[in-house]
């Protein structure tokens, strides 16, 4: 069975994809094994006797997460749209057995998140599974909602329902950071489809205020919260990965002290290889190599939401700012917690980190969002392409955005009403002059 995007004007023609986005997951992928092995051949020796331990682990990760690239890229995306139920539904399988199985196959590090079979050798993390399901399952739920996303009956109370199934499994392991992750891209999904702004402001209002209460308000005995208050205070504990790992930042300076060169990660920095792997890219390449991987998911960002603007199709537009918020969210959320930002999470740094499901559910979203990429359409804003027909353009006055305007003209956000904020065919004026009816000439 062939599936095919289809609009009200017919079948969507595929072009090229973007290549800039896909040059730019590529060199990720690529840094990201250098520094892999870079950060774990000390643990690797110490730990299983071959520094290649980890690197061979990761690279075939890195197979099998270019085949799950290709194959997203050069599947149409109404694929993904037939099988969102059923995705959920594997997820949250899975959400639920990590639970139920004895803790001698899903316990790491504290937190029961892991299904692991013959000693490790095969291994998943359902709750990267997961954020994919939720961001597939919610664009279909919601595109298909319309109007009915602002009301609290059909829209609001569903869609919390259902995402808080999701955090409540996913904070039982218990895996506070990917929980954040799932809410965040949950509650960027509801805003694109046209969420009544109230419900959005009364949600950050309250997470505002449990976020403070959590920090300073009660007395809490987690100790990464302790920590995250006085990492020095608890220094032969919970704080001593935050402040080796504001070590390791420090020491590299500008330009680091070479590739390879880092001295944290001949067991003083926990977790190098993937919680902190940041702070070892921070030490060898300095704040060069920082800076250009914030460049690196700036780039994502700005295509991927780029993309999301231009595609007619609301589930498919949906799909793209969730894929794109849940790369850029965890890697900036990682960076945070390196710099002791935020309490520490075990989030990993998508692309770069070691861990083999977080790198193939990675790149199968870059596919995806890549594929995406093909069907969206390579023109101007609506705004803008009115005017240049008309062989007008909006005068600062007129819009009160000064010297702005053309760039507000261009935002795909509607104020001053509820509806979706993103763009569908019904809402496209055609660029053709409207076709005057014949005068009844009197007799």
């Amino acid at each position: 069975m062939q599936f095919r995007p289809v609009s009200r004007a017919g079948p969507l023609v595929a072009h090229e994809p973007d290549y800039l986005l896909l040059l730019t997951v590529g060199a990720l992928v690529a840094s990201g094994l250098v520094m892999v092995y870079s950060a774990s051949f000390v643990e690797a020796f110490v730990l299983h006797r071959s520094q290649f331990y980890y690197i061979f682990r990761q690279v075939i990760g890195a197979m099998i997460g270019t085949a799950a690239l290709i194959f997203a890229m050069n599947t149409p995306y109404t694929i993904w749209r037939r099988f969102s139920v059923p995705l959920m539904g594997g997820a949250l399988f899975l959400l639920v057995l990590v639970l139920i199985l004895p803790e001698s196959m899903t316990m790491v590090n504290g937190s029961r998140s892991w299904i692991r079979l013959q000693g490790g050798l095969f291994s998943m993390q359902p709750s990267e599974i997961a954020k994919l399901a939720v961001i597939v399952y919610f664009a279909d739920w919601l595109s298909r909602r319309g109007g009915q996303v602002g009301n609290v009956t059909y829209g609001l109370l569903p869609f919390a329902l259902m995402l808080g199934v999701v955090c409540g499994l996913v904070i039982l392991e218990p895996d506070l950071g990917t929980m954040v992750t799932i809410l965040m891209i949950g509650g960027i999904i509801y805003f694109a489809a046209g969420a009544n702004l109230l419900h959005i402001l009364a949600a950050a209002i309250v997470g505002g205020v449990a976020y403070w209460l959590i920090l300073y308000g009660f007395d809490s005995n987690n100790g990464r919260i302790l920590a995250f208050r006085d990492p020095w205070q608890f220094y032969d504990s919970y704080g001593y990965q935050p402040i080796h790992a504001l070590y390791a930042l420090a020491s590299g300076g500008i330009f680091g002290a070479g590739l390879g060169q880092s001295r944290q990660k001949f067991q003083w920095l926990p977790q190098a290889h993937t919680d902190s792997i940041y702070a070892i890219v921070g030490e060898e390449l300095g704040l060069i190599g920082t800076l250009l991987l914030l460049v690196a998911f700036a780039i994502i960002a700005y295509r991927g939401y780029r993309i999301a603007c231009r595609l007619a199709d609301p589930f498919a537009a949906l799909v793209a700012i969730g894929i794109t918020s849940e790369l850029v969210f965890q890697a900036l959320l990682n960076m945070a917690v390196t710099t002791s930002l935020v309490p520490f999470t075990g989030l990993t740094l998508p692309f770069i980190s070691y861990g083999s499901t977080s790198l193939i559910m990675s790149m199968l979203s870059a596919g995806i969002l890549l594929n995406l990429s093909r069907y969206a359409a390579n023109v101007q804003p609506e705004e803008q392409m009115h005017d240049q027909h008309t062989r007008r353009s909006p005068t600062p006055r007129a819009s009160g955005t000064g010297a702005w305007a053309p760039a507000v003209a261009a935002l795909p956000v509607w104020w001053g009403h509820w509806r979706t904020r993103l763009p569908r065919f019904s809402r496209r004026r055609s660029l053709r002059p409207p076709r005057r009816s014949p005068r009844r000439i009197r007799s």
